[in-house]
């Protein structure tokens, strides 16, 4: 299932754009009551389950602003909730400048959704291969080597 499914419209209708205040107060939950997302769209960490799992909370643009403007996509696509997900801090961090090597840029909101769709996908596959390798250094104890 992809995020967008509880979204309104699916994720295929213009929903307005968020503030730019704190996630956790404003846009995340605004973003968290139009589309009834509590997980992270990529690893599924519950991000309301616990303090600390509220404070890793992000907003993520799946079509990437900086990308999407130097493509020349539509801000008013850009911006809006229908390119947004809840997603942890360290699923954020991964792949963070991501940029698609789409060369067919959309001339619709439906083309824009089916691009979204498509490098949701591509990124949340990207995060899952940034976090496994993640794991095995973190696995390693690197804070555990000592030089003397």
């Amino acid at each position: 299932m992809r995020p967008f499914d509880a979204y309104p419209g699916k994720g295929r209708k213009l929903s307005g754009e968020l503030s730019n205040s704190n996630c956790r107060h404003g846009g995340g939950l605004k973003l968290q009551r139009v589309t009834h997302q509590t997980r992270c769209a990529y690893c599924n960490l519950n991000l309301v389950d616990t303090y600390e799992h509220w404070l890793l909370m992000c907003v993520d643009h799946v079509v990437p602003i900086r990308w999407g403007k130097v493509k020349g996509i539509r801000e008013e696509w850009l911006y809006d909730i229908s390119n947004m997900v809840l997603a942890c801090s360290g699923c954020n961090g991964f792949r963070n400048r991501f940029e698609s090597s789409r060369r067919r840029l959309p001339t619709s909101f439906s083309q824009f959704c089916k691009m979204r769709d498509k490098i949701f996908l591509e990124r949340k596959r990207l995060i899952k291969k940034s976090r496994v390798k993640e794991k095995s250094f973190f696995s390693s104890k690197p804070w555990e080597d000592r030089i003397l």
